[in-house]
C-alpha cells in the first residue's frame, strides 16, 4: 500500500520509502514495510497489532536504526548513506521524535528538556519563536503544564505531565518531521484531543509533516491518511 498524493512534484515529499525490510537479529522472518510517499506537510496516522514494526518503522525513519534492505528518503535526503553522526544530525536539524518511553533527561528541569532540541541543533535555535525559553514556555502553557513545574525536574512530574514535556521538546523549533510513538497512551481525553489539536494546529502553520503511530483508532480521523501495518484491516 503507497500513501502518496498526486500531482505533486517529488520535491515537496517529506518522507519516501521504497520496500523496507527489516530483521532482528535471531528472527527468521523479516518485517516487511509497506511503501510510503507523504508530502510536505500532510500527516500519516500508522496503526497495527503488537509486533507489526509500528515503532521499529518509526526507528528507522528518524534514523537510529538501519533497514536490512530497501530506501528511505527524508526531505530528499537518502537517510540510509549517511554515516551515524550525520544520522542523528539530520534527526536533530529537522525531526522532531516523540518516545513511547519519552527518553527524557531526568536531572534536567521540564523546561530544559524542551529547549535540550535547541541546543543541539543552531537551526533549531533560529527557528524557536523568540528565544528558546520563551518557546518552550509557551509550549508548556498550550500543554497545560503549571508554570510552578517548569524548572522543577521532570521526574518529580506526573506520567502524563512528562508525556506532554515530550511532546513540547519535539515540537520547539518547527521541525519538518515529527515522529510520533504512542504520544496520546497516558493522558486522559481532554488532555489527549488538546494534544492533537496542538500538534496539527502546529503542524499546519509548519507546513510540518506528522507519523502518527497509536492504537486509538478513535483518532485516525484527524489525519490526512492511514495506513495499517501486518495486514489488519
Amino acid at each position: 500500500m503507497n500513501i502518496e498524493t498526486a500531482q505533486q512534484p517529488s520535491g515537496s515529499l517529506a518522507i519516501q520509502t521504497h520496500q523496507l525490510r527489516f530483521r532482528w537479529p535471531k528472527q527468521q522472518a523479516p518485517l516487511m514495510f509497506p511503501d510510503i510517499q507523504l508530502h510536505r506537510g500532510e500527516h500519516l496516522f500508522l496503526r497495527g497489532p503488537s509486533g507489526t514494526g509500528k515503532s521499529t518503522l518509526l526507528s528507522m525513519l528518524a534514523g537510529m536504526m538501519l533497514p536490512e534492505a530497501g530506501s528511505m528518503h527524508l526531505l530528499g535526503t537518502n537517510l540510509s548513506e549517511l554515516k551515524g553522526g550525520a544520522r542523528d544530525q539530520f534527526r536533530a536539524d529537522h525531526m522532531g521524535v516523540i518516545f513511547q518511553q519519552f527518553n527524557l533527561v531526568p536531572y534536567l528541569s521540564a523546561l530544559a528538556n524542551v529547549t535540550l532540541p535547541c541546543r543541539l541543533s543552531s537551526r533549531r535555535r533560529q527557528q524557536a519563536q523568540g528565544s528558546p525559553d520563551a518557546a518552550a514556555s509557551a509550549l508548556l502553557r498550550d500543554l497545560s503544564i503549571p508554570e510552578s513545574l517548569w524548572h522543577r525536574q521532570v521526574t518529580e512530574m506526573s506520567i502524563g505531565q512528562q508525556q506532554r514535556v515530550a511532546a513540547a521538546r519535539a515540537l520547539i523549533g518547527s521541525p519538518e518531521i515529527i515522529l510520533a510513538d504512542e504520544p496520546t497512551s497516558a493522558l486522559d481525553t481532554d488532555n489527549r484531543d488538546r494534544f492533537i489539536e496542538l500538534l496539527l494546529t502546529l503542524a499546519h502553520e509548519h507546513r510540518c509533516s506528522v507519523v502518527f503511530v497509536s492504537h486509538d483508532r478513535s483518532l485516525a480521523n484527524h489525519f490526512h491518511h492511514q495506513l495499517s501495518l501486518g495486514g489488519e484491516s
